[in-house]
C-alpha cells in the first residue's frame, strides 16, 4: 500500500463503496507511523535530494521514523552539525552548482515533486549561484 491507497479509498468511502473498517484498515497501513508519508511528495523530494546536494547525511532520508536508526542518525547529524560550526563551514561552502545538478538528477530519477523546482531555485539564488528554470531542462536532457 501507498499513500495513493489511501487517497483512493478517500474516494470509494466517500461515495459508499467502502466499509468504514476498510476504509480504516486502509489507512492505518498505507501510513502506518508518524513522518512524512509514502509518497515521493515535497518532504521526500527534498530529504532525499538534500543527500545529493550534500546538506544531509547519507541514507538519513530513507529511515522509517519510528525506527532505532532514525535516533541514531538524529545524533549522528547533531555531531557532523556540531564539527561544521566549529570548523566554520557553511551551507555556502558546500552548495555548488554540481550539488544542485546532483540534487536535481535525483529528483528527476525518482519522480519527486514539482515544488522542487521553487525550492532549488531559491536555494540557488540564497548560494548567491546562478541557477534558472532552463537549468532544469538542461538537466532534464541530461537525465533522458
Amino acid at each position: 500500500m501507498t499513500i495513493v491507497s489511501s487517497f483512493e479509498a478517500v474516494g470509494e468511502f466517500s461515495a459508499g463503496r467502502m466499509s468504514k473498517e476498510d476504509f480504516d484498515g486502509i489507512e492505518k497501513n498505507a501510513c502506518p507511523s508518524s513522518g512524512s508519508c509514502g509518497g515521493m511528495y515535497t518532504a521526500n523530494t527534498m530529504s532525499s535530494s538534500f543527500e545529493a546536494l550534500g546538506m544531509s547525511l547519507m541514507y538519513s532520508s530513507t529511515m522509517a521514523n519510528p525506527d532505532e536508526e532514525k535516533v541514531t542518525s538524529a545524533a549522528e547529524s547533531a555531531r557532523v552539525l556540531v564539527k561544521a560550526v566549529k570548523a566554520d563551514l557553511k551551507p555556502r561552502d558546500i552548495i555548488t552548482k554540481k550539488s544542485i545538478e546532483n540534487a536535481v538528477a535525483l529528483i528527476m530519477a525518482t519522480g519527486g515533486s514539482t515544488n522542487a523546482v521553487l525550492h532549488y531555485l531559491a536555494i540557488a539564488h540564497a548560494a548567491e549561484m546562478e541557477w534558472s528554470i532552463d537549468d532544469f531542462e538542461r538537466m532534464a536532457k541530461k537525465c533522458r
